[in-house]
């Protein structure tokens, strides 16, 4: 009897290829740059061969595609405590998932940037620099970045951070409000649009302390400050998630609110862990998730795609009274 058939093997590809093990391994992965005719040479071959490739989505690859699209959360042991990125991730894994295209959840460093993606997300890091972003230029990969620096080459998606913001404050100013003091996020495009907006309005607004859109962080930073009796009649937070930690704290000292301190955040995400409604600048969530999946697909496919810029719309809620 004849013994089992060998499986075909990348070294057999590499050979009927004429190149190295390494180039071949290069024309699958897309990891660095190799030359049209050199990648077409080995998937024909693999194709001649019957072998499929080191990844189960073979046919992509033949095109010259993997079939995912990498998005860089910042750090994914938090990246899903703040409930205004969920909605947004849901929407562009449901938009991605109908174009069937898979996507890879990745941290801000650079070693994810650097995996076989056909466009890359860069939503809710923060930072105005990636070091990955000059490595993805150089393969030729998309780029989409969310709320964040505008990078020459990406397609940007972005909402209308300043002028929700400066609704908010005018809102409290109509309020009698004249001492105002604010908890930001960390230094950021939208940090700094978001602040901007309030200065519009309050330009002495003293700034409390900077923190990530955390419950306990926000809290604790309100700790601080109102120990020290500032004397401020309303506190405007850059999340809605920091407003609810400044809530509780002035609860807990025996503050009324609004009726000694009024509070107000940006998102317009639920806040069931609170009894009242926020005052709060309300962005279109799902619709910025889609409309930065489908700037994806329109990029993968070669098109040319415009910046999004999206409205936002002040909500007034319980936690705003007359100073």
């Amino acid at each position: 009897m004849p013994g089992p058939t060998r499986a075909t093997t990348l070294a057999d590809v590499a050979a009927a290829a004429g190149v190295s093990l390494s180039t071949a391994s290069l024309a699958f992965s897309g990891n660095k740059p190799v030359s049209a005719s050199t990648r077409e040479r080995v998937l024909a071959a693999a194709a001649a061969l019957g072998y499929a490739g080191p990844n189960p989505l073979a046919s992509n690859l033949r095109r010259g595609r993997s079939g995912v699209v990498g998005i860089a959360v910042g750090q994914l042991s938090t990246a899903f405590r703040d409930p205004a990125a969920l909605p947004m991730l849901d929407a562009i894994s449901q938009v991605l998932g109908a174009a069937g295209l898979g996507l890879l959840l990745m941290g801000d460093d650079d070693e994810h940037a650097r995996l076989p993606i056909d466009a890359a997300i860069y939503d809710i890091c923060g930072r105005d620099s990636w070091a990955a972003y000059d490595d993805l230029v150089a393969r030729d990969v998309p780029v989409v970045v969310v709320e964040g620096p505008t990078w020459p080459g990406a397609t940007y998606v972005d909402i209308e951070h300043r002028r929700g913001a400066k609704a908010l404050a005018k809102h409290l100013h109509d309020l009698g409000h004249r001492r105002v003091a604010t908890v930001t996020l960390a230094a950021s495009h939208a940090q700094r649009e978001r602040e901007a907006g309030l200065r519009d309005v309050f330009p002495d607004a003293h700034v409390v302390g900077a923190c990530a859109s955390d419950l306990g962080a926000a809290q604790a930073l309100a700790a601080d400050y109102l120990a020290g009796d500032p004397g401020v009649s309303a506190v405007v937070c850059q999340s809605d998630v920091q407003a609810a930690g400044v809530v509780l704290e002035a609860r807990r000292r025996g503050l009324r609110v609004p009726g000694d301190l009024s509070v107000a955040g940006f998102d317009g995400v639920a806040t069931p862990w609170l009894d009242l409604e926020l005052t709060t600048v309300v962005q279109p969530l799902a619709d910025k998730g889609r409309a930065t999946a489908e700037a994806v697909l329109g990029r993968i496919a070669g098109a040319d795609v415009a910046d999004v810029l999206l409205p936002v719309r002040l909500r007034v809620g319980d936690s705003t009274g007359p100073a």
